[in-house]
């Protein structure tokens, strides 16, 4: 009977051994996973904010070549006119 009680203990020990550890590594892999998920994360969040920051940019050149066109178109106009003008005169 004492045989049979320690062969249980022995058994019930290593079952919590082995428990523990499966429970070890599963934390592990679930915190690198969290680490992992957190990267990515930083990274969306990054590459999100230099999305941002080049359309800004790209709007910003886009109002300067528009107002750029407009003067230029502004000038051609102003020249067609006085070539007229000196034309008929």
């Amino acid at each position: 009977m004492e045989t049979l009680r320690r062969a249980m203990q022995d058994n019930r020990e290593v079952f919590v051994s082995v428990i523990n550890k499966t429970n070890e590594e599963l934390e592990g892999r679930f915190n690198n996973f969290v680490e992992d998920l957190e990267n990515m994360a930083k990274e969306v969040y990054d590459s999100s904010v230099k999305a941002e920051s080049c359309d800004k940019r790209i709007t910003a050149e886009a109002e300067k070549l528009s107002k750029i066109i407009n003067d230029l178109e502004a000038h051609i106009n102003t020249t067609t006119i006085t070539e007229k003008s000196v034309r008929k005169a």
